[in-house]
């Protein structure tokens, strides 16, 4: 019954380590249901990640970095160079609690899907970057 227990445990852990293990600080792309994309890494540099999450559910992907010590120039750089890539704003600038939001998207490259990138900055506080892959369609903020 010990053995059994012990089994367990280790499984346990192991599975544990698997999850908190799922997003590398120094991977220079992000993979998500299907989709390979360049990370803030790639783009900036190694920043500490604090938080991550990955679900999946009825057509949709969703992988959530939180990232520490990220400027909003960093972060701008990164956003520009994904919209140098094809990416498209969905959502302008607002402001939201004590920090501001964002979200760019882009066809992905299976047909009838697409690829939503949103961001979260606290100035001084935490980044959360939300990759989102599933059945929609793109359509662009536009500016009244």
């Amino acid at each position: 019954m010990r053995n059994k227990r012990g089994i367990f445990a280790l499984l346990l852990l192991f599975m544990i380590l698997l999850a908190a293990g799922c997003a590398s600080s120094t991977a220079p792309t992000v993979e998500i249901g299907g989709e390979v994309l360049p990370s803030l890494y790639s783009v900036v540099g190694e920043k500490k990640i604090t938080g991550t999450s990955k679900s999946i559910s009825t057509g949709l992907a969703e992988v959530e970095l939180t990232y520490q010590g990220v400027s909003i120039d960093e972060l701008n750089s990164y956003i520009e160079s994904l919209i140098s890539d094809g990416y498209l704003v969905t959502q302008e600038a607002s402001a939201t609690g004590s920090g501001q939001g964002y979200q760019i998207g882009k066809e992905a490259s299976t047909e009838g899907n697409i690829i939503l990138i949103s961001f979260y900055f606290e100035d001084g506080g935490s980044t959360v970057i939300n990759y989102a892959v599933g059945a929609g369609t793109i359509t662009p903020e536009t500016r009244g």
